[in-house]
């Protein structure tokens, strides 16, 4: 297989919709494909969501843009390689009743920058409806998981510093008060200041970690933290 420009990885496919990706960095795989349709005009996409990305063949987008030769994409693709990524187009191998045969695929974005170099009647308005595709697909994806358990154990324990000098400073400003200590302002301030902001943390980093168990039999953080983050859940 030819290397192009852009390194991107050949996935083979077969009719079942199980896939595996082999790139020169090594045997990576990934989700399971889903062969649904979308439509534009008179071309209905029957494509496919790998990786979380909805991705489109180079056959469908020519017809969807009015190209007469269906080898027009790959042509605006072979001339401007060097702009797609990896993440924007790949070469796919099908397993069809008639044997395997290599495809090109674009995801939504690489469709995109397919339509901003075609210059037929229908790429103003393909690129308009792919943007409403993202636009829908950006508003309904769920949230990729941002820190791993080790990064949210840190966090939690960061919660639970700011809470401890949360009380530190409400129990010392009194006396502070008592002794007119000139830093009672600032004291006072902190206790009015960051209680909000320390328990809006604490929720959101209570819903992260919902899916970490609760071991009292364990000494190690988890176990130490989890009972002050998820106090009223275990009265």
């Amino acid at each position: 297989m030819p290397n192009h420009k852009n390194d991107e990885a050949l996935t083979t496919c077969d009719s079942q919709g199980s896939l595996s990706n082999k790139s020169r960095k090594g045997n990576i795989d990934m989700n399971i494909v889903q062969n649904k349709e979308l439509s534009f005009h008179n071309t209905n996409f029957a494509y496919m969501e790998m990786g979380g990305q909805v991705w489109l063949t180079a056959a469908e987008v020519g017809q969807a843009l009015e190209y007469a030769d269906d080898k027009a994409v790959q042509r605006i693709y072979s001339r401007h390689a060097d702009e797609f990524t990896a993440q924007m187009t790949g070469v796919v191998k099908l397993t069809t009743p008639s044997g395997k045969q290599e495809s090109r695929v674009f995801s939504l974005r690489g469709a995109h920058l397919v339509a901003m170099f075609a210059r037929t009647p229908k790429a103003k308005e393909f690129r308009r409806w792919v943007l409403d595709i993202l636009d829908r697909e950006v508003a309904h994806s769920p949230i990729a998981k941002q820190f791993s358990d080790d990064e949210l154990c840190s966090l939690a324990w960061l919660w639970r510093a700011s809470d401890i000098m949360l009380t530190a400073c409400e129990s010392v400003t009194p006396l502070l008060k008592v002794a007119e200590h000139r830093q009672v302002g600032h004291f006072h301030s902190i206790g009015q200041e960051l209680p909000r902001s320390i328990n809006k943390a604490r929720e959101v980093i209570k819903r992260e970690t919902a899916h970490i168990e609760f071991h009292p039999w364990k000494d190690d953080n988890w176990s130490r933290v989890l009972p002050h983050l998820r106090q009223e859940m275990l009265q």
